[in-house]
């Protein structure tokens, strides 16, 4: 018997302010240079960014 598991994923959306389109959740790393640390430390950035007319902003805590 073959167990077959589906997995939806719901991407989250949002409004954008300037041009109304769906806005996508995008997700990298960032590297942050500490002064007197000479290895630079890596932080998850997630931001959303509207396709269409370039804005962005930060995502928040809560939002996924």
């Amino acid at each position: 018997m073959v167990a077959l598991f589906w997995s939806t994923t719901i991407m989250p959306t949002k409004e954008c302010p300037l041009c109304g389109e769906p806005m996508h959740l995008r997700m990298s790393e960032a590297a942050v240079q500490v002064p007197g640390n000479p290895q630079p430390l890596t932080q998850n950035v997630r931001e959303w960014v509207c396709p269409e007319c370039d804005y962005f902003e930060e995502a928040d805590a809560d939002e996924m």
